[in-house]
């Protein structure tokens, strides 16, 4: 077996349960795409991690299903800012540490305890989560409730009707 990466051992040290991913993709027009038949798992279990710029806040981090879209009014209004929206990446790499595609709210969590962390509130809904595991490519799939445990994020409504 392949050594842990950092997300994964920092779950294994905190004795949680999940299944490490490696998302099947190939290269269309220069652009890796993700191989939806090709997974073992709903798509719809498929959170991206959205690192943001709030007026207000600065640093702020939602997670929507890769299904769906956010809704930026909602997540401003949901932490006292006027306006929020995706800075350049060179800010998400300087604030985060991750590059782009590799943000995971378990490392954002451990490494920045202070950043306000969004999900959508109908993950809920939902029994298992999958999100980044900090490396493109790869993710964590665990149950929603540990995950909601482990990153106490905010849950509201953040996704487009």
């Amino acid at each position: 077996m392949a050594d842990k990466n950092e997300v994964e051992s920092y779950l294994s040290e905190n004795q949680m349960a999940y299944e490490a991913i490696v998302f099947p993709t190939q290269e269309v027009n220069g652009t890796e795409e993700l191989l939806e038949a090709q997974l073992n798992f709903p798509k719809e279990i498929i959170y991206k991690t959205l690192v943001l710029k709030g007026d207000k806040t600065g640093v702020v981090i939602a997670l929507v299903p890769l299904t769906k879209r956010m809704d930026y009014k909602a997540v401003a209004k949901a932490t006292g800012n006027r306006k929020i929206g995706l800075p350049p990446i060179e800010y998400v790499i300087e604030q985060t540490g991750y590059e782009h595609g590799a943000n995971t709210p378990f490392g954002i969590r451990k490494h920045h305890p202070d950043f306000p962390i969004l999900i959508d509130e109908k993950v809920q809904e939902l029994p298992e989560i999958v999100v980044s595991a900090g490396e493109l490519g790869k993710g964590i799939k665990l149950s929603v409730k540990d995950f909601i445990a482990f990153i106490q994020p905010q849950l509201t409504a953040i996704v487009k009707k």
